[in-house]
């Protein structure tokens, strides 16, 4: 009994480690990990912006303040 177990696993083990890696796109999760990816370049891009504007912000407050002795 314990020997078919063994075998068992160890049959199961070698299955699980031969198969070969898909594609994302070769699966039901293609939609799914397309609308991620978008939603990481949207994520960039309102990153960008954000410091493009803090760093006018900053740059206007220096400009403004006035100089202190």
């Amino acid at each position: 009994m314990r020997a078919i177990f063994v075998v068992m696993a160890l049959s199961l083990l070698l299955a699980a480690c031969g198969e070969q890696k898909r594609e994302i796109k070769d699966t039901v999760f293609a939609p799914q990990f397309k609308a991620l990816e978008k939603a990481r370049s949207v994520e960039d891009t309102l990153k960008q912006g954000a410091k493009k504007e803090r760093e006018a912000i900053e740059s206007s407050e220096k400009s403004e303040a006035p100089e202190q002795k």
